[in-house]
């Protein structure tokens, strides 16, 4: 599994572009918000003759999901993220709560992705991990052959997601990632939404919001 990643929009959100041998590929979280952005994802993908098969949302907040309408138009796929996240408010309002205007409409899900499922595109799966405490219903993704996790903003290196915005819950946020993420094998990667990447043996040390104990 080769990863290429790709800090985008004035936010710099992680956006993770995954791909196999055999050349079929998912997006995650794509927050491009710029015409030099959207050449840059499209120039990787056709570099490298990627078949894009998913568009995967750890979460809904606009930074995550800018570029959602980009992809639907150049390749025709529509974002797969929890149902959960669309009791927040949508693109426009989030943006312009942060000083940002968006003029296009946002493509929403044809369906949903649950906790436990399995996410295939080539030879790769995910496992869709539901870590909600940011948002209503985020997701984190788990690629047990890559030894890695894509948390969104969950988890990040010596931090965590915040919870003041909508939905955001503290308690619950910290108990998903002791639940879900720190049980993972200690030298998972950790992909964070924001930020570098980090491993579950770090977090569980050194991560100040987690009084983690096996």
């Amino acid at each position: 599994m080769q990863i290429k990643i790709f800090e985008l929009n004035p936010v710099q959100v992680n956006t993770y572009l995954i791909y196999d041998e055999t050349k079929e590929a998912a997006l995650i979280d794509c927050g491009v918000s710029s015409k030099e952005e959207r050449e840059k994802i499209k120039e990787y993908i056709d570099l490298h003759h990627l078949k894009l098969k998913r568009l995967l949302n750890t979460h809904l907040h606009f930074d995550h999901i800018l570029g959602n309408r980009f992809i639907y138009d150049t390749y025709g796929l529509k974002p797969e993220y929890h149902a959960a996240e669309e009791s927040m408010p949508g693109l426009k309002m989030q943006a312009s709560t942060f000083g940002m205007f968006i003029n296009y409409e946002p493509v929403t899900a044809e369906h949903f992705i649950n906790e436990g499922d399995f996410i295939r595109f080539g030879n790769t799966t995910l496992k869709a991990l539901l870590t909600p405490g940011h948002s209503p219903g985020s997701l984190s993704f788990y690629c047990f052959e890559g030894n890695c996790v894509f948390t969104g903003d969950a988890l990040f290196r010596h931090d965590i997601g915040r919870t003041d915005l909508w939905g955001g819950n503290e308690a619950v946020l910290i108990a998903a990632i002791r639940n879900k993420l720190l049980t993972l094998p200690d030298l998972t990667v950790i992909y964070p939404g924001h930020g570098p990447a980090s491993n579950v043996k770090e977090e569980k040390q050194h991560n100040p919001y987690i009084n983690y104990e096996s």
